[in-house]
């Protein structure tokens, strides 16, 4: 019998692999939909903000909010967040690096829906030694076996929005990326039909920073097309995105929202020197 091709080919396979059990739990046991009010999301900022800033002592405010810290086995030097057994309410997951980083947050709030993105998410928080990652624990839209579904995405009312407010006020010239995924034969456009990857930072004005990162990857993944919305292509802009509107609102002008073509994703997963091209860009953007 052949063995089972692993997931994720590179230097954080093996990592990834060993600790699935506790990055990805199956969707089918989401129970609901826990939603935050204003007071519990201010107390999950602060208490995030302080432990991305390196202060563990706010857990406990976190735990009462429902998130339950655990070690991921063959990742040292990471604390991971996310709900304990038995109480499976949609709250996200968060992994934080102990120690010094670089100020980059790499998310993917779509994880199952699009595809890989999870799974290049948290190989690329252990390949670039990024401060912070997270992705949803509930599926993006209703299935035969889950129910209970949230797009992060829109949601301003929940603790992954809370994450990415801490991680502005803990690293306010830092990065916050968010990986999603599109299928280009469903694009409108010949543009975005070709493309590899189209950046926005959710506005109609690209800035400086997001077009140095356009450039960086341009290069790293020629010939593959990498687009800015709205010149290139005025599809995927990430307009209505909630993250990066709260996040703007809070004077933060750090937020990246990449769109990446279902075959570039695959192609991430078999390569981790691809991954590496584009871990290497975001690095250099957040520094």
């Amino acid at each position: 019998m052949s063995r089972a091709k692993p997931i994720l080919a590179g230097g954080a396979a093996a990592a990834i692999l060993a600790g699935a059990a506790y990055l990805f739990p199956p969707f089918g046991g989401v129970e609901g939909t826990a939603f935050a009010d204003n007071a519990e999301l201010a107390r999950a900022q602060s208490a995030f903000a302080e432990l991305l800033s390196g202060n563990k002592d706010r857990l406990a405010d976190l735990a009462e909010l429902g998130l339950m810290e655990s070690d991921v086995p063959g990742a040292e030097g990471a604390l991971l967040l996310s709900e304990g057994a038995g109480d499976c309410q949609a709250r996200g997951i968060y992994w934080v690096r102990e120690g010094a980083a670089p100020p980059l947050a790499i998310t993917a709030p779509h994880r199952g829906s699009d595809r890989h993105t999870g799974s290049i998410a948290s190989a690329l928080f252990l390949e670039t030694g990024a401060q912070a990652a997270a992705w949803n624990s509930a599926p993006r839209r209703k299935t035969s076996g889950c129910e209970h579904a949230l797009d992060l995405a829109r949601t301003k009312d929940h603790l992954f929005s809370a994450f990415a407010l801490g991680f502005a006020q803990a690293a306010p010239n830092g990065l916050n990326v968010q990986l999603h995924g599109f299928d280009g034969e469903r694009r409108d456009s010949v543009a975005a039909q070709s493309a590899g990857m189209i950046l926005s930072n959710g506005t109609e004005e690209p800035s400086e920073r997001l077009l140095d990162l356009a450039d960086c990857l341009s290069m790293a993944f020629a010939p593959v097309p990498v687009l800015v919305y709205p010149g290139d292509t005025g599809e995927l802009g990430a307009l209505s995105n909630a993250q990066g509107q709260l996040l703007r609102e809070a004077g933060f002008d750090g937020f990246v929202h990449i769109e990446i073509s279902a075959d570039l994703r695959a192609a991430m997963i078999e390569d981790g020197a691809l991954r590496a091209k584009l871990g290497a860009c975001l690095v250099e953007a957040a520094s």
